[in-house]
């Protein structure tokens, strides 16, 4: 019995240091995980600032696009490579609006092994437009 509890010299030392660099590898995946849910929640924070002005004013224009990018610069978002599309000026109250917006993540943590992975980013919000406008119809 007490040979089988005996391995040869050095194993111990060696499984550990695999054990180690495996639970390495899973928190760096863990990190690279949690910075994307980050950076998606921040960019659907902006996306959801600019519906609010496309619900007030009716539609996105090139001033919204502009404070869009300005606001997504604030936040460190400008490594997603960032693309905004919506109803374009100007709609009827109670018409839809959409805004898409879409980008890639770069997951940075896979390239000690030669792997640069990309995820895709796509946040799609609608609401109603709230400003009546006479003459439109």
């Amino acid at each position: 019995m007490k040979g089988f509890f005996r391995g040869q010299s050095g194993e111990g030392l060696t499984s550990g240091l695999y054990t180690l660099f495996l639970l390495s590898v899973i928190l760096f995946v863990a990190v690279e995980v949690a910075s994307y849910s980050m950076s998606v929640w921040k960019l659907y924070g902006a996306a959801g600032e600019i519906m609010e002005m496309m619900k007030s004013e009716n539609g996105l224009d090139g001033a919204m696009k502009q404070k869009f990018n300005t606001l997504s610069a604030a936040l460190n978002l400008g490594e997603l490579s960032i693309q905004l599309s919506g109803t374009p000026k100007t709609v009827q109250r109670g018409d839809l609006l959409e805004l898409e917006v879409q980008g890639r993540y770069r997951i940075r943590s896979l390239r000690p092994f030669g792997q640069e992975l990309s995820v895709p980013v796509r946040i799609n919000l609608r609401a109603l437009a709230h400003t009546y406008i006479r003459g439109l119809r």
